[in-house]
């Protein structure tokens, strides 16, 4: 099972990253006011419906690129997931005092899933292009 993991590295990153971003963006649409005050008031309902919503489109593209990536798009994720950890470290630093003990939490360990989905991306792309090439 690694082994075809290991061969379609991309695929399998893209088609992961898009099921939990489904995922998730269907947990943050439902549970909207509960995530809401469980991270803290620096966070309304509205603005995680407005997260749920956009995890649910990027888990759809995702998915989508998944079946057909195509290098242009794959930067466009990678650059989507860098812009995720800095928002997030821009939250953490902004809004320290607006989190609880669990959002702080909960926004640094999503940016450290983010970072490292990334940095699989990245790698998963740069195998792709040595293959290519050769």
């Amino acid at each position: 099972m690694f082994d075809l993991i290991k061969r379609n590295l991309l695929k399998s990153v893209l088609f992961a990253d898009g099921i939990v971003s489904v995922t998730a963006g269907v947990a943050f649409l439902g549970f909207s006011g509960l995530i809401a005050k469980l991270i803290g008031p620096a966070f309304t309902a509205d603005a995680i419906l407005g997260l749920g919503a956009f995890l649910v489109l990027w888990g759809l593209y995702h998915l989508v690129l998944g079946g057909q990536a195509s290098i242009g798009g794959v930067r466009i994720a990678i650059a989507g997931d860098a812009l995720w950890v800095l928002g997030s470290i821009a939250v953490l630093v902004a809004d320290w005092d607006g989190l609880t003990s669990l959002g702080a939490a909960f926004i640094t360990l999503t940016a450290v899933a983010v970072a490292d989905i990334m940095l699989l991306k990245m790698k998963g792309l740069s195998d792709r292009r040595r293959l290519a090439a050769a």
